[in-house]
């Protein structure tokens, strides 16, 4: 297979004037959407600063519902995990189509080594590859950030350190993961269908497991809701990545009264749902990074396990409170932590969703494969 990375082996680059106005970069989703999103700040200015720029996705085909109509790429192509074994043809086929493209640039969004998909980055031909550090980056990956480990600062506000090198202003970047806009009143005119009334809050609640691995049982979630329910003028809506949909289905049928009707069978809906929200309340999970970085107020419940990378820190829409397996969630610490991020959002007790809930506290749980 040596030939499909000669070309990107002989290439040079130069920064930080590695890229012209029609340069052709391409982008590789590594699959973990997080890390998707903290690229966004690099994407999107790129996209500004240089108008004409031709930007191409290698993409999972379960992002694809969010990456094609972002307005990022001019072609996307998907991939399954099965295609990236060395030995199969179809791993043969993917490199030589990247090959064809002629890239300057590839950025392999991800921060842990990623091989099979930094191979492809050689394969492309780009002279600067942007990639994971790691020992084994090189030379599929010639342009690595390197940063000592859990160094505290958060995954999200890393790859703004490339800013400089990449010609581009730092002060400028925008974090938030660009939405259609028509899509986006689309779905604004729905949820104002379903809520009518200004002052009643849109909650979300990612009933998913963190990156961790650990989530709240289900039954702890339904209270948390329910206390919500009952302090705030609200309506809660389930909302999560499509991979956890079994889950979702059972947490969204617990509460018996969440809105129906409002589209929610892929990706892009989900996300869409979510840009709505007037508050978000998850574990360390994807949507709760992309609640963060699109500016809705949010709430994390977090284990000890998810370390300083993955907490937003000096942001006032995020608060994350931590509780180790078997703690209790204090309501009243909750509540505190609701007033902060929507800096005291005025409202009025209403009835509590669904069925009476019973006031007690909330445990959290050890793994997602069961709850307690």
């Amino acid at each position: 297979m040596r030939p499909f990375y000669r070309k990107g082996r002989s290439a040079v680059f130069s920064l930080p004037d590695a890229l012209g106005q029609r340069a052709r970069i391409l982008c590789i989703d590594a699959g973990d959407l997080s890390e998707l999103l903290f690229h966004a700040p690099l994407l999107n200015s790129l996209r500004r600063r240089y108008p004409d720029v031709q930007m191409d996705f290698l993409v999972p085909e379960e992002h694809a519902p969010l990456v094609i109509p972002s307005g990022l790429a001019r072609q996307c192509t998907l991939y399954k995990e099965s295609q990236l074994s060395p030995w199969r043809p179809a791993f043969a086929s993917l490199l030589k189509k990247v090959g064809a493209g002629n890239y300057d640039m590839t950025v392999v969004t991800s921060f842990v080594a990623r091989p099979r998909l930094e191979l492809a980055a050689l394969a492309s031909g780009a002279s600067l590859r942007l990639g994971p550090s790691h020992p084994d980056s090189y030379p599929a990956v010639n342009c690595e950030l390197r940063s000592a480990q859990e160094d505290g600062t958060y995954l999200g506000d890393r790859a703004l350190r490339m800013a400089p090198f990449l010609n581009l202003e730092p002060h400028a970047l925008d974090v938030r993961w660009p939405l259609p806009v028509d899509k986006v009143r689309h779905i604004a005119q729905q949820i104002h269908f379903h809520k009518p009334n200004p002052d009643q809050m849109l909650i979300g609640i990612d009933p998913g497991p963190g990156k961790s691995g650990f989530a709240f049982a289900l039954d702890n979630l339904e209270f948390l809701a329910r206390q919500l329910g009952s302090q705030l003028v609200c309506k809660i809506l389930p909302l999560g990545m499509p991979a956890d949909s079994a889950r979702l289905k059972e947490f969204t049928a617990r509460l018996g009264q969440a809105p129906v009707g409002l589209p929610r069978e892929n990706l892009l809906d989900m996300v869409l749902l979510l840009s709505q929200c007037d508050l978000f309340l998850a574990g360390n999970t994807d949507f709760f990074h992309m609640a963060v970085a699109l500016g809705i107020p949010s709430v994390g419940l977090f284990s000890p396990k998810d370390g300083p990378a993955w907490r937003p820190e000096k942001r006032p829409n995020a608060v994350v409170l931590t509780m180790a397996k078997g703690e209790k969630v204090d309501i009243a610490t909750l509540m505190e932590a609701v007033e902060s991020v929507t800096r005291g959002r005025a409202s009025t007790p209403s009835n509590p969703i669904g069925r009476t809930a019973s006031v007690r506290q909330a445990d959290t749980t050890g793994p997602h494969t069961r709850d307690p």
